[in-house]
């Protein structure tokens, strides 16, 4: 649900810098680099974004399950977690004006 906190954000930013439908992508990336906020996040924002890339797609499938299972420990959970609200917190704040 991290991934998804962050590309519904992503898309709310696009819809309110650009006015217009949010383009059809779950690429956490490519959705911050088609609103040019990719240019503005932090290294350790961006290290957020790859982190959670992989949860959404990959995890879709049957052979990818088992790695990520193994890979999402209670630990790297709360981190991510905490990351993502941080993240969320900081797009958000974008869209005051």
């Amino acid at each position: 649900m991290c991934h998804q906190s962050i590309e519904k954000m992503l898309k709310a930013y696009y819809i309110f810098l650009k006015d217009e439908a949010q383009p059809q992508t779950h690429n956490l990336n490519a959705l911050a680099k088609q609103t040019a906020l990719y240019d503005k996040l932090t290294d350790a924002f961006k290290q957020t974004l790859i982190k959670l890339d992989p949860l959404y797609i990959k995890a879709r499938y049957e052979d990818y399950k088992n790695v990520i299972a193994d890979l999402l420990t209670n630990e790297y959970c709360g981190e991510l977690l905490a990351e993502t609200e941080v993240l969320g917190e900081w797009i958000k704040s974008l869209m005051k004006t």
